[in-house]
């Protein structure tokens, strides 16, 4: 595994820098930093298996709203060696600058068959009563790309997509590179294999689904404050099953 190099501080101090550090003469460079947030999470459902475990299934779709895009690109020397992760920050002036950050690979063997960056999004499940957690998504990994339109109007914001699936690599590849344009999403369906929070064992109650986008906050951005949406939320056994009701649904980007 990539060992982490430096600590959230410090990748935050990063960001500062990247920010600020541009030349204030008129006409000078300046960085165009992305905006990480989440979109309204949707389609929830409760799905029980053939083993019995019930999941608290959705669709969560990770967001861009900031000034540039989101770009992180990944190398390693060999098939058995770890990769070493950067994201470009894009200039004014169409350049980027790129610093190595403290993210790790791993390869999505569950039929998705491509590179994940671990914990890009987060799910948490809290009691609403007294804020306890009682689940945590399955998923821990992501390959991100343009999806899903989701705010065309922003300034810079490309009207079709620009990044696909084929940045996400193979098992075998040496370098990969995913990217989130502005004003684009990467949706994650509720049908996909690890898309759930395990709820077999919760008893009937108010919750608050948490959905956060770079929940540690490893990547250059704008602003940090605004990563997360939550939904709150009923779940309830029933004679024909478990069912889940919308209560209500908090900010989202």
């Amino acid at each position: 595994m990539f060992r982490r190099l430096r600590s959230v501080a410090l990748v935050s101090m990063l960001s500062a820098a990247l920010l600020t550090s541009a030349p204030t003469l008129g006409g000078a460079t300046e960085p165009l930093p992305p905006d990480l947030g989440m979109a309204p999470i949707s389609d929830l459902t409760v799905a029980t298996t053939a083993a019995g475990q019930r999941q608290l299934r959705f669709s969560a779709t990770i967001v861009n709203v900031g000034r540039g895009p989101f770009e992180l690109s990944a190398s390693r020397t060999s098939t058995g060696s770890a990769f070493t992760v950067s994201q470009a920050v894009a200039q004014t002036d169409g350049s980027r600058t790129v610093t190595d950050v403290p993210a790790t690979l791993q390869f999505g063997g569950d039929g998705h068959g491509h590179w994940h960056v671990r914990d890009l999004e987060s799910y948490e499940l809290v009691r609403l009563d007294n804020g306890v957690k009682v689940g945590t998504s399955s998923k821990g990994g992501f390959c991100f790309f343009d999806t899903t339109a989701y705010r065309l109007s922003l300034p810079g914001a490309p009207q079709s997509p620009v990044h696909s699936a084929s940045g996400c690599g193979v098992e075998s590849s040496l370098t990969v590179s995913m990217g989130l344009s502005v004003g684009w999403g990467d949706r994650y369906p509720w049908t996909l294999p690890d898309q759930y929070i395990d709820i077999t064992n919760l008893s009937n109650g108010q919750y608050r689904l948490i959905a956060t986008a770079d929940p540690r906050g490893t990547f250059v951005e704008s602003d940090h404050g605004n990563n997360a949406t939550w939904v709150d939320i009923s779940l309830s056994n029933r004679k024909n099953g478990a069912a889940v009701k919308v209560l209500g649904y908090g900010p989202a980007a």
